[in-house]
């Protein structure tokens, strides 16, 4: 997480003639973002905005992710936040060489991961895929392969000479027979996150408030979103905590129940979700150097990989 653009309060004001908002008097940077530059800023009135400066997507992209805001918010699927439109009805801002989002700020914090926390995390993943979206909104949102991995893209990488060889490595002795053969047109599929760590999202006094950073959502498979979840939120230092899982499934069967099938590829799904968002982060940082220091993050996510292989006797 970091700051990638240096703004002034000129700047951030530039920015809020876009809006129909006060006037801002100060601003500050957020910790939160991977690969953006996000700005809790104070308007006259005493209210709060997020500002957020993309860095490394287009304003199609970001189009895009807009768009999937848009229909939650249609749908009042409320742990997400829509954008706020410009004056021109438009859901992101361009100004000189920034662009990106304007949202109202939503007080909370990442929460501290308990069984009851993660449990709550479930249970919100679980109300995202119970949403029934009819086909002609379904279908105005991307695939979730256009910005994030699955297990076919996956396995597609490691053909590629881009494959940094630890990743390939790790990948043939966790799939030694690939994972072209999953039944993926069986696996019932909608919106979804694709990126739910327990840091995307907001707490405040225990309960949560709302998901952040759909840069990764989409159109997908919903098992994969569960995998990911778990490989990002129920962890005890590097392995997964079994007691976690346990109310991170709680929870989100709560609000939908899985399928036979999918229930049968669940750790499948678990090691999958490590994998994606290590190319994520490959490409990202590995291939794309956006932050320097972060060029082989991938790696801590192809060792707890290995050791949720082990740990469940996964052969």
């Amino acid at each position: 997480m970091g700051v990638y653009s240096n703004i002034t309060i000129e700047d951030v004001n530039d920015i809020l003639k876009h809006y129909q908002v006060d006037q801002a008097v100060e601003f500050s940077a957020t910790t939160q973002g991977i690969s953006n530059s996000n700005f809790k800023v104070k308007l006259k009135s005493g209210s709060f905005l997020l500002l957020k400066i993309s860095n490394d997507k287009t304003i199609k992209q970001l189009e895009n992710e807009q768009q999937i805001l848009l229909t939650l918010k249609k749908y009042n699927f409320s742990f997400a936040i829509p954008p706020l439109e410009t004056i021109m009805g438009k859901p992101i801002y361009t100004h000189g060489d920034y662009y990106g989002v304007v949202f109202h700020f939503v007080p909370g914090l990442p929460p501290i991961v308990s069984q009851s926390s993660i449990k709550q995390l479930g249970m919100s993943l679980g109300l995202l895929h119970s949403i029934d979206i009819h086909k002609d909104d379904l279908q105005s949102i991307r695939q979730h392969e256009v910005v994030g991995h699955n297990g076919l893209s996956i396995a597609e990488f490691c053909l590629s000479n881009k494959c940094p060889d630890d990743f390939k490595e790790v990948y043939n002795n966790l799939f030694p027979k690939g994972l072209e053969d999953l039944p993926y047109d069986f696996l019932p599929a909608g919106i979804i996150h694709g990126d739910l760590y327990y840091d995307n999202s907001l707490f405040n006094e225990g309960k949560i408030i709302t998901l952040i950073d759909f840069e990764q959502a989409g159109v997908g498979r919903f098992i994969l979103d569960v995998g990911i979840a778990i490989s990002g939120s129920c962890l005890d230092g590097d392995k997964v905590d079994e007691g976690l899982m346990k109310a991170f499934l709680e929870g989100y069967l709560e609000r939908r129940k899985m399928t036979h099938l999918e229930s049968e590829y669940l750790y499948t799904a678990i090691i999958i979700g490590f994998l994606s968002i290590a190319l994520w982060r490959i490409e990202r940082f590995y291939e794309g150097k956006l932050d320097e220091s972060k060029r082989f993050n991938y790696r801590e996510l192809l060792r707890r990989a290995i050791l949720f292989k082990k740990q469940y006797s996964l052969d």
